[in-house]
């Protein structure tokens, strides 16, 4: 399995909506509202690290409202 951190910046006003949606993706294991300089981190589990890149991402990226993401794999 593949674990990565993904950093969601929103745009003003929409963050409860952008955390309910991502909360509901398939590969989300937890996800959060946080402080400081992202808005929302989830994080997420797939079976290959492709599946992070394509289609992962741009299934959050899809989500009105998204204006960032970074993502940060995880080493263990």
């Amino acid at each position: 399995m593949v674990e990565a951190l993904i950093l969601i910046n929103t745009t003003t006003g929409v963050m409860d909506k952008v955390y309910r949606e991502v909360r509901r993706l398939e590969e989300v294991r937890k996800s959060a509202m946080v402080t400081g300089p992202y808005d929302i981190i989830a994080l997420v589990e797939t079976e290959v690290i492709g599946d992070i890149r394509d289609s992962l991402i741009e299934k959050i990226r899809s989500i009105d409202g998204v204006k960032k993401t970074t993502t940060n794999l995880v080493i263990s």
